[in-house]
């Protein structure tokens, strides 16, 4: 699954309008399946609002069995195998199996969502823990708490005995489990059943500094790769919202009063792509030495060698920060034109991001 894609900021504005839809979540995956545990999408009356358990055949099971639910308010959890026969045409012949949640009733954790949300604006990352009990066998309890670092343990001790453990572990190390399943036994935590654990992290962000036509087509795929958009641009008349509807923010003015005041972290993607010269090495001056994930410069092989010469020679950058520069930006597909370069840019960002996910 593709950790940059939270689903829940989307459930809460569907809910802000209609509180009558499933929350369907892959909780267990086993052999070859189109999602893996994790995937979530709300489903109303209609179909999908947001997201994907999967696609195809599995998936419009998923729905039936939720449009179902919406009647009933009855929430569950459901199997789903994926061994169909080729030759039947429309079975999943993945070969593995799903279960999935479905939470008939998500405005019930309406608190949880905006305060998940909350930190996520923040840049904080958490673990959203779904408790679900199984003991009914007409339908499934569900109920759900988000932890930040700052929450207070509002549940029993013999529960966060079990859970605090799992949790504290997945916000201390990058490297876990994206998701976990906890299994729960009545006789240790009063709960039959099992936590089910997500460790969300807010979206990464993308700078783009130059509002020319390249930033204008990055920003587009930046924003459906899943970033949070900035766009910056010296020239008034170009940093204008309603030119970029796809950046989350619009900059202007000199770089040290505006692009200055962003905070760099080890998630922030830089690419420089302004009008000039000029203007690429007052931002790239900016911010070579910040922790940033990645910093791509577009630019001439000439170009570029004549900036390290000045950078190197100055002393405005040491050779080891040099050297992570990526310079000239983007794979290289042999782009031409616009979106074409864009496209190579966007694709590096997506090499970087998930190499970066399997770094120590």
């Amino acid at each position: 699954m593709n950790r940059s894609f939270c689903i829940y900021p989307e459930l809460l504005e569907i809910l802000q309008q209609c509180d009558n839809c499933v929350l369907a979540t892959v909780i267990q995956s086993q052999g070859s399946t189109p999602q893996k545990a994790g995937s979530s999408a709300v489903i109303g009356a209609n179909g999908i609002l947001a997201g994907t358990v999967g696609g195809g055949m599995t998936e419009l099971k998923v729905i039936r069995q939720s449009q179902i639910l919406l009647e009933s308010k009855k929430s569950g959890l459901f199997s789903y195998e994926l061994h169909g026969e080729i030759g039947k045409g429309s079975e999943s012949i993945c070969g593995g199996n799903m279960s999935v949640l479905l939470d008939a009733s998500p405005e019930l954790n309406l608190t949880v969502f905006n305060q998940l949300k909350d930190s996520l604006e923040k840049r904080k990352k958490g673990v959203l823990m779904t408790l679900v009990d199984t003991s009914d066998s007409e339908q499934v309890k569900i109920l759900r708490h988000w932890f930040d670092g700052n929450t207070n343990w509002t549940f029993s001790e013999e529960l966060r005995h079990v859970i605090e453990p799992e949790i504290s572990e997945m916000l201390d190390n990058p490297m876990s489990d994206f998701c976990k399943m906890v299994s729960m036994t009545a006789n240790l935590t009063g709960i039959e059943g099992f936590a089910f654990l997500e460790h969300i992290h807010p979206k990464p962000t993308l700078i783009i500094a130059g509002a020319g036509h390249i930033g204008l087509s990055l920003a587009h795929l930046g924003k459906f790769l899943g970033f949070s958009v900035t766009v910056w641009d010296d020239r008034p008349e170009y940093a204008v919202q309603n030119r970029i509807p796809d950046a989350d923010f619009v900059l202007s003015g000199p770089v040290e009063d505006s692009l200055g005041g962003i905070d760099i972290q080890d998630d922030s993607y830089l690419v420089i792509v302004t009008h000039g010269h000029k203007s690429d090495a007052e931002v790239l001056h900016k911010f070579i030495g910040t922790n940033a994930a990645y910093i791509g410069m577009i630019g001439s092989k000439g170009k570029v060698a004549q900036m390290k010469d000045s950078f190197l020679g100055n002393g405005w950058a040491t050779t080891e920060q040099w050297a992570r520069i990526s310079s000239p930006v983007g794979l290289d597909i042999g782009a031409i034109n616009v979106n074409e370069i864009a496209i190579s840019i966007a694709a590096q960002l997506v090499k970087v991001r998930n190499q970066k996910k399997h770094q120590p």
